[in-house]
């Protein structure tokens, strides 16, 4: 019995250990990353708000161009005027039955508009996936990166608690200053500070990698993920940028924009012509006569010609055309920034990995050889772990800042470049 007791207890422990593990969700690839912010990030599910807005509209523009009948219907009898004036008999009845009809091509003109209408909003859906996977292009990096740097500090704190270990069986030989055991112990103390401030950049970048993708509780990366954004796909010379800004998804956007209030002016300046109302009458006459008629009821545009929409709807292409020249001059300004930082931080990258840091390394080793030799003292073995430390931690840096480079070219072409 205490036997299987203690089988049982076991198994629950086991699942008590193994469920948070089962519970976080497996590193996904950049891939996988960017399907999932273009159907969980919140600009994504605006944006397709918008869309089924822009779809409703169009369903109200189709509605038939015959306006909903209506009747007036008139009763009346005759009254005698003047002492001992009596009613007649004679009553009469009435009925003015009315067709309002579009017949100045109202209706295409309301559909016309509403299918620009709809173009703007999808191509604003196609802008939100763009924004959202350049998110999490940036959030991807951040998070493998801010890993990054919480595996150098990790490994420098350990090196560094060795090296304090080491001072203190030293130290209790008599065979080294408090000075050099003070030092070293507080080379632990700056590295666990390195470490805390890398776990705190991982919990930032895990928490907006979540919310564009819905991960909210993510794995470490495999230790094989790369570091680096994908090579890029072609030369981004002036001209293919230029090509990319006129494509760019915030330039057609607005272009977009601009046929919609083109449209919607064209819709209200048909609009001013007011449906022609026809007119069916019908009923019985003083003395019992049937009475029927035809006749129609027009408007004329004389006060109310919809001078407020037609504004509205100038001053919304005025301000898309004002947009578009602003943005096309953004977009190739962004693109050509973040090809150049591209380009300038992988050279760096190349020359810090070929030769920079090979060389702080062999400084390293020669220092700590040194010092152990006692040909140089403490402080100098020190710097230039430091010094190796720093340099490792700038190129971190610049990984970084060529992931956000590289995100800046999805975001304004729409795909991975």
């Amino acid at each position: 019995m205490q036997s299987a007791f203690r089988v049982l207890l076991t198994i629950l422990a086991g699942v008590f250990v193994l469920a948070p593990r089962l519970a976080r969700a497996e590193f996904p690839t950049l891939e996988v990353a960017i399907q999932r912010a273009r159907a969980h990030a919140a600009v994504v599910l605006e944006a397709q708000a918008e869309m089924g807005v822009a779809n409703a509209q169009l369903a109200g523009a189709r509605v038939s161009a015959l306006g909903n009948p209506y009747t007036d219907i008139q009763v009346d009898r005759p009254f005698i005027p003047g002492p001992g004036g009596a009613g007649g008999s004679e009553v009469q009845a009435l009925t003015f039955t009315y067709f309002p009809l579009d017949i100045a091509g109202q209706r295409g003109k309301r559909i016309e508009e509403a299918e620009r209408f709809i173009a703007w909003k999808k191509i604003g859906l196609v802008n939100a996936s763009a924004l959202a996977t350049g998110d999490v292009v940036s959030a991807y990096g951040e998070y493998v990166v801010s890993w990054a740097r919480v595996d150098a500090s990790t490994a420098g704190e350990i090196t560094a608690r060795e090296e304090a270990k080491y001072f203190q069986g030293r130290f209790e030989a008599r065979d080294t200053t408090l000075y050099e055991k003070s030092v070293a112990e507080a080379e632990v103390a700056r590295w666990v500070q390195q470490r805390v401030e890398a776990e705190l950049r991982v919990a930032n970048a895990r928490a907006r990698f979540g919310q564009l993708t819905g991960l909210l509780d993510l794995d470490k990366p495999p230790q094989n993920v790369n570091i680096l954004p994908p090579p890029l796909r072609g030369t981004w010379d002036d001209a293919q940028i230029a090509r990319v800004a006129d494509k760019a998804p915030i330039v057609s956007r607005f272009n977009a924009e601009k046929s919609y209030w083109e449209a919607s002016i064209e819709r209200y300046e048909r609009e001013k012509i007011p449906p022609l109302a026809l007119e069916l009458i019908g009923g019985r006459g003083g003395v019992g006569e049937m009475r029927l008629g035809v006749g129609a009821v027009i408007t004329y545009p004389v006060t109310r010609r919809f001078q407020g929409e037609i504004a509205r709807a100038e001053q919304g292409r005025l301000n898309a055309v004002r947009q578009l020249d602003l943005y096309r001059g953004i977009v190739i300004a962004r693109l050509r920034a973040a090809r150049d930082a591209i380009v300038a931080v992988t050279k760096a990258l190349e020359e810090l990995d070929q030769n920079g840091i090979p060389a702080l390394e062999r400084a390293v080793r020669t220092s700590v050889e040194s010092f152990r030799a006692g040909k140089i003292d403490l402080t100098r073995a020190l710097l230039a772990r430091r010094d190796l430390a720093v340099a490792r931690a700038r190129r971190l840096d610049l990984v970084e800042s060529i992931w956000r480079a590289y995100a800046d070219l999805v975001i304004f072409s729409g795909e991975l470049p």
